[in-house]
């Protein structure tokens, strides 16, 4: 990290000071239920893909319908930085779709750019909320990576857009950025464009400007106040034996703040202030959300050695959670002390 003096004054301070209401009891609860039944290749015990982070409140013990989601959703997925050259070879949560569909939920996907600046990101997510149907289905946005920082931007900058959402996912979200983005080198963009069947739309290639933590300070100060519909927030990491190959150099380095990082991003900064917070996933950056094994096994045999993750009943169980709630009367944020 550089000695910056152009950030806002900055406290580490528990999440509920921040804002944060705790859902991680029910969300376990749905979560569980779903991986008990639904069809995953790579399901597992419940309490190994959950972390139990401090203490965790109950559940509400209510039960978890089966049947298709309802209200019914579109799910508008915003893809992380670089995944958009990457998207004719896996896509974020391609391997859910059928799972989806089965559940009445419609998928979009925002043609966000490679490298682009949160901003040039934000409004091509915007444009696309613009012309989705008004059909009476609920518009869920579910910012992965750097796309949980484009979606953010939606709703300080384009209000129009941001009033016809009904809530937002960030998941293993560079919401606070990530020290990685002051020391990644540039010429690794261009390495992309070797791999076969890859293609870039690169941007305005600020990416990593935008995602360096003392940037991200001064876009979360915008944020202040309720977001004006519901965020929730799921983050990842996972011990060093658990990351892929080729995260493993960025955890390490990562590490020399806090052990507890996804490869990419570090715990603390996934979580929005004022968000909801379902759950600390216990999977790697990729595994949470990019079905690469599934894919691309020969990269992930070499590369992403790490992938598996029950990402089919991890969606599931987020729409089912969202949905739960947008059924019901509104639910405030925690009070700010």
């Amino acid at each position: 990290m550089p000695f910056a003096l152009d950030t806002p004054p900055v406290v580490t301070v528990p999440a509920a000071w921040a804002g944060v209401v705790d859902r991680r009891g029910r969300f376990r609860e749905v979560f569980c239920a779903v991986l008990e039944r639904v069809d995953d290749p790579d399901a597992r015990p419940c309490d190994r893909a959950l972390w139990r982070v401090g203490e965790e409140p109950p559940g509400t013990g209510a039960p978890v319908p089966e049947e298709p989601i309802r209200p019914p959703l579109r799910l508008l997925l915003v893809s992380g930085y670089g995944a958009q050259c990457f998207r004719g070879l896996v896509r974020l949560f391609d391997d859910a779709e059928a799972r989806l569909r089965a559940l009445d939920v419609e998928v979009v996907r925002a043609p966000v750019t490679a490298f682009g600046s949160v901003a040039q990101n934000a409004e091509i997510v915007a444009r696309t909320v613009r012309n989705l149907p008004g059909d009476g289905r609920r518009l869920v946005v579910l910012g992965y990576s750097k796309g949980a920082a484009d979606v953010l931007k939606v709703l300080t900058d384009h209000p129009d857009a941001a009033a016809r959402i009904a809530a937002v996912v960030t998941l293993a979200g560079a919401v606070g950025g990530s020290p990685l983005a002051e020391v990644v080198p540039r010429w690794l963009e261009p390495l992309v464009d070797l791999y076969p069947g890859t293609r870039c739309e690169t941007g305005d290639d600020r990416a990593l400007a935008d995602l360096r933590p003392c940037a991200r300070r001064r876009e979360l100060l915008r944020l202040a106040g309720p977001p004006p519909m519901p965020v929730y927030a799921l983050a990842a990491f996972v011990p060093e034996e658990e990351v892929s190959a080729v995260l493993r150099p960025f955890w390490a380095r990562l590490a020399s703040v806090d052990p507890r990082n996804d490869g990419m991003v570090l715990w603390t900064d996934q979580v929005a202030p004022g968000s909801r917070l379902l759950g600390y996933l216990r999977g790697d950056h990729l595994a949470v959300a990019m079905p690469v094994e599934r894919r691309l096994p020969w990269t992930a045999r070499l590369f992403v050695t790490e992938n598996a993750y029950p990402r089919i009943a991890l969606i599931e169980a987020i729409l089912r959670t969202v949905a739960e709630d947008l059924a019901e009367p509104p639910l405030g944020p925690a009070p700010r002390r």
